[in-house]
């Protein structure tokens, strides 16, 4: 027995401390007995043992590999196994049912198993390897500073400390990859364990043991050394320190028959052995661990497979031991561990057995005491058994397996396949239409007998007909990723390398994690208006939820981020609170947008708001200061406008009637249609209403300068559109006169029509800025709705040309996804009709291409089709010049002397000379709906500060990148049309 027993400990030796300087044949196992042995007695176990066995099982490749390192899992039911042949097995329950069993590397043996939400981390001799519990490897680490690893600890769940036969410890940050290194000076670290606290004992082969803070890794608190010769094991309960090991006796290492303890709190100041105790064991332990659920109870496992339970906290504590034998098949028992509950005791040796232990009459140990559910495969389906003989068995009863999302039976097919289909017939012989003869509707003719009685009479496909028009479809190319709706969380402790490919340009991005960020494309749009940009970050009033404030908030918050994310919790907090907006139907659920909401005119609508809200609240905040400088007897200070360089030179004496809206939507309420009253809260500033204007020109501005009172805000003077309405009723020739101001000028398709057809884009803006339509309203002096025309004249032009596409219906739609029409390519090149119109003055359809008396003739429509640059699909210019006429009249056009290899320069033109009346305004930005699922509002902007390299960038909330100019004004026919185009004139 006592060869048996010096030749387990020898491989035991051997398996931990392969590396040290100690020859094999000089451990000895015996204890008081140095050079003479004697047959050990063997132990039977107490009647009254706490333990014993409840299951054993022969591992994967137990028959070639011993078991190495063994673990229950911290958060299932399970147990986990390495062996020496880089192999790892986990077991489920106490049946011990293989769960899942996978291979870490191709030889080496594991060393060390830790068990962590995510998955596990098996540790071999110079690698790391993570994988999930149904054996998928995530993740391999290597390192040139790991040569030699032996043991794990978990710091944290995001920290990992390993050791080895090496002079140092690696600290290793799980969320980054990224490792620290920490020399040690004892002569490696082969057992890492912790009781709890801040201190984690770290015992060398050499026996010595040191105890170091996990928060000052680098310097040991406290080294002492524990055994002579080397240290088998050690383990760690609060204050509390147990190791056994080896002594040194004549150059011979001999296993000590006893378990050391060691109180911590002596050793921390005191360098003697004060405050340790030894207890006895009946065979020297190799093995040690800490029950958890009991305190000072540990079991000691010698290489024979006898344990014995002990309680540490006194020196004579050792009387009492409840001792039980492992069957380890005459083999060394190389591990063991304790479950979290102390209800189960694993234990692994060289032979390629697992034994699991429990208590005494529990038959169902549970290893945690919260552990979650496993995953496991889904169970075959049993189906009903029926003979082929059997036609009595009803086939339905066989219920079907579920698909996958998008899948359908056969039997489950879409209505498309269930519509009538009628085979096409063939076309009359031309001889039966020749002898054809008629009486009524009824024609007769004798049959040519071309064809005999059993053809069929209907076109029938051929193979070649169905290639050939398989050949001719459509193929849709796929959306570019980077127009399409992502969902990419920040994780705001760890990195966040998707968001780094998404946006590579340094600019900030704005998070659509909350409801309503729908508007993120329009917030970058107003953030990179310098003006506008201004206004907003001067802005201050004591109004709780003000709109402005929480933009200027805003774009503060983007100018400081350094090109990091932002969130607009703050102004989507506020914008919920307005009434306004909530009738408006701009608030969308906290679900998110629904897929019925029309995206297109949602954000066309909230345009529009935005601008008015801040008008109205600028203008409140104007009025309040008034009122406390009244109050204080003291004149307001005067607040100057560089009118000039706002308005470019247009009238500083224009006044304004009312704010309103140019051309209704059908998204939005009664309220906004035209000639409606637009809304104003109860305690927003009213702007009075002008007197009627006289006929002339010139006494319509004699007028303006005689009214007072009227005050314009920093939005209006930037986005305002001076326009004067004049209604005619075509029965009486009586007149009425109306001015007012917009701030978006939406596009009326009709109004650019001919024929059913629209002429292009810069006609079509023309025809929407001075729109003119024919329409039945009421006249006064008739008294009944009469045809009246009424005609738009514009009177200022603004800095910022704010255009609304539309395209809600299927005629606007047409629009963009067809282009201009071919017929627009000969009227231009035929230069048009001279033929005069026969309606004269009284003609009132829109676009009418025939000559009148007294008007100038309509531009051609074809100059967006004439720029070299432009494509047929390119139907937005990059540049509109706009002048406006005597009559009120515009003139658009977007010439650019540019040859079609530079694009680009097409972005600053060389100045010109312009009065007030004539305007050159260039393409700053654009919000786009992509017809995508989701769809999804994508932003173009021309970043001012990187003018220099005509900077277009693609703003999809957190996702930026930059794209060409040609890019930007070509609109697929299929996936991308227009939302709000901005054209910014040259100064502002």
């Amino acid at each position: 027995m006592a060869g048996i027993n010096k030749s387990v400990f020898e491989i035991q030796m051997e398996f931990h401390y392969s590396d040290l300087c100690i020859p094999t044949n000089q451990l000895l196992t015996e204890y008081h007995a140095e050079y003479h042995s004697h047959t050990q007695t063997y132990l039977v176990p107490d009647q009254n043992a706490e333990y014993e066995v409840r299951n054993s099982v022969l591992v994967d490749g137990g028959d070639r590999y011993g078991v190495s390192a063994v673990v229950f899992d911290k958060y299932e039911e399970l147990v986990w196994m390495g062996n020496q042949g880089g192999h790892v097995t986990s077991y489920y329950g106490p049946s011990m049912q293989k769960y899942t069993s996978f291979q870490v590397h191709e030889s080496d043996e594991v060393r060390d198993i830790i068990t962590f939400e995510e998955g596990i981390y098996a540790l071999t001799k110079s690698s790391l390897r993570h994988q999930i519990r149904r054996g998928i490897p995530k993740h391999t680490y290597k390192s040139d500073n790991m040569t030699d690893m032996q043991c794990l600890y978990e710091v944290n769940k995001t920290r990992l400390l390993m050791g080895g036969h090496q002079d140092k410890l690696l600290d290793l940050d799980l969320t980054k990859m990224k490792e620290t290194v920490i020399p040690i000076e004892q002569e490696g670290c082969a057992v890492l364990r912790s009781g709890g606290g801040s201190l984690v004992a770290c015992g060398s082969a050499d026996g010595t043991v040191s105890l170091r803070d996990i928060r000052t890794l680098g310097t040991a608190e406290h080294s002492f050394r524990a055994h002579a010769a080397c240290l088998s094991d050690l383990d760690m309960q609060g204050d509390l320190l147990i190791t056994c090991g080896f002594t040194q006796t004549s150059n011979v290492a001999v296993a000590e028959p006893y378990v050391v303890v060691w109180d911590v709190r002596y050793l921390r100041g005191n360098t003697s052995s004060e405050g340790a105790w030894s207890i006895s064991t009946a065979s020297p332990p190799l093995l040690l661990h800490f029950l958890p659920v009991f305190s000072g109870r540990a079991a000691a496992v010698s290489g024979d497979g006898h344990v014995a339970l002990i309680q540490v906290n006194t020196p004579s504590s050792g009387d009492n031991q409840s001792v039980f034998q492992v069957d380890t098949q005459s083999s060394l028992c190389s591990v063991m561990d304790v479950s979290s509950t102390s209800q189960a005791l694993v234990f692994g040796n060289q032979a390629g057995h697992l034994h699991l232990f429990s208590a005494q009459h529990n038959h169902e140990p549970v290893y945690n005491n919260f552990s979650r559910q496993t995953e496991f495969a889904d169970p075959m389906p049993v189906l009903p058994y029926a003979r082929v003989t059997d036609t009595n068995f009803n086939i339905s009863s066989v219920t079907l397996p579920p698909l996958n999302s998008g899948k359908k039976w056969f039997n489950e097919l879409s209505e498309e396949f269930f519509k009538r289909m009628y085979r096409k017939p063939r076309s009359i012989d031309p001889e039966v239409l020749k002898t054809m003869k008629m009486q009524g509707p009824i024609g007769y003719a004798p049959n040519p007998k071309a064809r005999k009685r059993n053809q069929i009479p209907y076109v029938t496909d051929t193979l070649e007909d169905l290639k050939a028009r398989s050949e001719d479809k459509y193929h849709a190319q796929p959306i570019p990723k980077h127009y399409q709706k992502l969902d990419i969380r920040i994780n705001k402790h760890g990195p966040n390398d998707e968001l780094e490919q998404c946006n590579k340009t340094g600019l900030p991005g704005l998070e659509a994690t909350l409801p309503n960020s729908y508007c993120n494309p329009m917030l970058q749009v107003l953030y990179y208006m310098p003006p506008l940009k201004s206004t907003l970050l001067s802005h201050t009033c004591a109004k709780e939820f003000c709109l402005s404030c929480e933009l200027g908030f805003l774009f503060r918050m983007l100018d400081t981020s350094g090109g990091a994310p932002c969130q607009a919790s703050n102004f989507l907090r506020a914008f919920r609170t307005v009434p306004e907006a909530a009738a408006l139907g701009l608030i969308l659920p906290d679900r998110g947008p629904d897929q019925r909401v029309d995206l297109v005119s949602l954000i066309q609508s909230w345009i529009r708001f935005i601008l008015h809200q801040i008008h109205y609240e600028i203008l409140e905040t104007r009025k309040k200061e008034k009122e406390l400088a009244l109050l204080a007897n003291s004149p307001p200070k005067p607040r100057i406008v560089k009118l000039n360089r706002l308005t470019n030179g247009y009238p500083e004496d224009y006044q304004y009637t009312e704010v309103e809206y140019l051309g209704p939507t059908a998204f939005e309420p009664e309220v906004y249609r035209e000639g409606a009253e637009p809304w104003r809260s109860p305690e927003e500033v009213v702007v009075p209403e002008a007197s009627p204007a006289p006929s002339t020109n010139h006494e319509l501005t004699n007028n303006q300068h005689s009214t007072k009172d009227r005050e314009e805000s920093e939005i209006s003077q930037l986005f305002a559109i001076g326009r004067h309405q004049l209604n005619r009723c075509l029965k009486c020739n009586k007149e009425e006169e109306r001015e007012s101001v917009v701030l978006a000028c939406a596009l009326q398709y009709n109004s650019a029509s001919r024929d059913g057809e629209p002429r292009g884009f810069v006609e079509l803006v023309r025809a929407s800025l001075a729109a003119r339509r024919s329409t039945p309203a009421w006249c006064e002096h008739c008294a009944r709705f009469t045809p009246t025309t009424q005609r738009g004249r514009i009177v200022r032009l603004p800095p910022v040309l704010a255009i609304n596409c539309g395209g809600m219906s299927a005629h606007e739609k047409t629009f963009w996804s067809k282009g201009p029409p071919k017929e627009t390519l000969e009227i231009a090149k035929r230069g048009g009709s001279s033929k005069p119109c026969r309606y004269g003055l009284h003609c009132a359809r829109p676009g009418c291409r025939f000559k009148h008396p007294e008007r100038p003739p309509a531009p051609s429509p074809s100059t967006a089709l004439k720029s070299p640059n432009q494509e047929i699909t390119c139907i937005l210019p990059h540049i509109l010049n706009i002048r406006l006429q005597a009559d009120g009249d515009i003139v658009i056009n977007d010439k650019c002397d540019l040859s079609p290899s530079e694009p680009n320069r097409a972005l600053l033109p060389k100045p010109k000379k312009s009065g007030p009346t004539e305007q050159q305004y260039l393409l700053t930005a654009a919000v786009v709906c992509v017809e995508d699922n989701p769809r999804n509002l994508v932003a173009y902007v021309r970043v001012p500060e990187r003018d220099r390299d005509h900077a277009w960038y693609l703003f999809n909330d957190l996702s930026i990148v930059s794209v060409s100019a040609d890019e930007v004004v070509q609109l697929g026919a299929w996936w991308k049309s227009p939302c709000v185009l901005f054209y910014s004139s040259r100064g502002s």
